[in-house]
């Protein structure tokens, strides 16, 4: 007996990636958006979103406004 069939195993992969991409979208926008403290911490959260893609998000959205100073 099956619980999940592979076609719903690919609907659900496909929704969690498609959240996914949204999530660093809006996260790279509001690094777009925001001024930090210091231009070189805004640098340092453009390369972790771009290059440690998988967890990036996730820290950005949690240590990330803790540095800003405003959002325009």
């Amino acid at each position: 007996m099956e619980l999940i069939k592979p076609f719903d195993m690919q609907l659900w992969m496909l929704a969690l990636a498609a959240l996914y991409g949204i999530l660093w979208l809006w996260c790279l926008i509001d690094l777009i958006k925001s001024e930090f403290t210091d231009n070189s911490i805004k640098a340092f959260w453009l390369l972790l979103l771009v290059f440690l893609n998988p967890l990036a998000p996730f820290l950005y959205g949690h240590f990330a406004r803790k540095q800003k100073l405003r959002t325009r």
